[in-house]
């Protein structure tokens, strides 16, 4: 793991004894650091914020819906990342993915890409993730402007327990699944989550490195193959085994917008025609809906 110097005055302490902060850039060749994607920490909202969105956050943007779900399904392209807003010589890291819980909980169980900028250029990655516990890798080639799809999903399974006439249905294991459409490789893994499942997220987030919220890095989704949205077919499910359906998303219930030391650095657009997709920039623009 990479130790990551603070630098001094541009850190503030956020909810759960965390520190939003600037980093020194790792030494050329170092390992990738050790990161974590964080449940929501509430963030005030900015005097200088151009939006009207719902929520605000040190380390989320994007949409979040409540209520109970059983499974959800996204899509984005992976965004280009260069340096974000700090001292020259930094490093800078952000991640766009979709997952259940950790809007208004700790519980969170995640996948979704890595876009990180340090030692002057770009680096992607793959990854699932089960809070407490930091990312774990999927070892398969990621680049800027690829379709990725992720689906998480509870699972419904009849067990037979020692000694005992009735069967039990256990519903504590999920699949987790994610694919890049334009490497074309697959990757799933079905793992124990004991989460309530009362949010289902559409997310770019600023991770943790180590306890510290990073510096989001300047991102900027390209265009991808067939994608209506930066993020789209955002799709849920309320019933175990339940047929997947349009998310709904909803501009003024459901979109948050980032905000680090007082300064708007994500903001999500309004959905599209559809409820399924919208469209996310780096900064304090907010991007027209989609058009699809």
């Amino acid at each position: 793991m990479v130790r990551f110097n603070r630098m001094v005055g541009t850190s503030v302490l956020l909810a759960g004894g965390l520190v939003a902060a600037g980093f020194a850039a790792p030494a050329a060749g170092a390992a990738t650091p050790a990161i974590t994607n964080w449940y929501r920490l509430p963030g005030a909202h900015s005097a200088h914020s151009h939006t009207k969105s719902g929520w605000f956050s040190s380390n989320w943007s994007g949409y979040a819906e409540t209520g109970h779900f059983t499974s959800v399904s996204g899509s984005w392209t992976v965004p280009s990342v260069g340096a974000g807003i700090a001292t020259p010589g930094s490093a800078w890291f952000s991640s766009a993915w979709v997952g259940i819980d950790g809007y208004s909980d700790t519980h969170l169980i995640q996948t979704g890409t890595e876009e990180d900028f340090y030692g002057g250029s770009a680096h992607y990655s793959a990854w699932w993730e089960i809070l407490p516990k930091a990312e774990s890798g999927i070892s398969h080639p990621v680049s800027a402007g690829d379709a990725m799809s992720a689906t998480i999903t509870q699972l419904s399974t009849t067990v037979m327990r020692p000694k005992r006439k009735k069967a039990k249905v256990v519903t504590k294991y999920w699949t987790i699944s994610l694919q890049d459409r334009t490497q074309g490789w697959t990757f799933s893994t079905t793992q124990l989550y004991r989460g309530t499942g009362n949010s289902a997220e559409f997310i770019v987030e600023a991770p943790v490195v180590g306890r510290t919220v990073s510096t989001l890095a300047g991102y900027s989704f390209l265009p991808g193959s067939g994608l209506g949205g930066d993020i789209n077919s955002a799709l849920v499910a309320t019933s175990i085994g339940g047929a997947p359906t349009g998310a709904g998303l909803s501009y003024a219930n459901d979109a948050g917008t980032l905000v680090q030391n007082g300064v708007q650095v994500s903001t999500p657009g309004p959905q599209d025609t559809s409820a399924t997709a919208f469209n996310s920039s780096y900064g304090a623009t907010e991007p027209a809906a989609p058009t699809n």
